[in-house]
């Protein structure tokens, strides 16, 4: 993915770049997937992204920070978050 592709993406979920950082709200969840020939991750969780002219850097809401070129930039998910106070433990009364 371009920069200039993640940008637009951003955009089109209406989130801000500002200062070339980009706030994930907290109602929103925001995961990406990352990886070259062979091997893929998902860096979940995502809170904060940074832009830089050549990479990216995703921060995490445990405070990973994790570093890619844009070429390994391969998707990005955008969802509401999760109401986990809905779901409760499992138990019922």
């Amino acid at each position: 993915m371009t920069k200039e592709t993640l940008l637009s993406a951003l955009g089109v979920e209406g989130l801000k770049v500002g200062n070339n950082n980009v706030a994930i709200p907290d109602e929103r969840d925001a995961s990406f997937i990352v990886g070259g020939p062979g091997e893929t991750i998902q860096v979940g969780k995502v809170v904060k992204i940074e832009l830089r002219d050549n990479a990216i850097c995703l921060e995490t809401t445990k405070g990973e920070r994790f570093w890619f070129t844009y070429d390994l930039l391969l998707g990005m998910r955008i969802r509401a978050a999760e109401d986990t106070k809905a779901h409760g433990t499992g138990f019922s009364r």
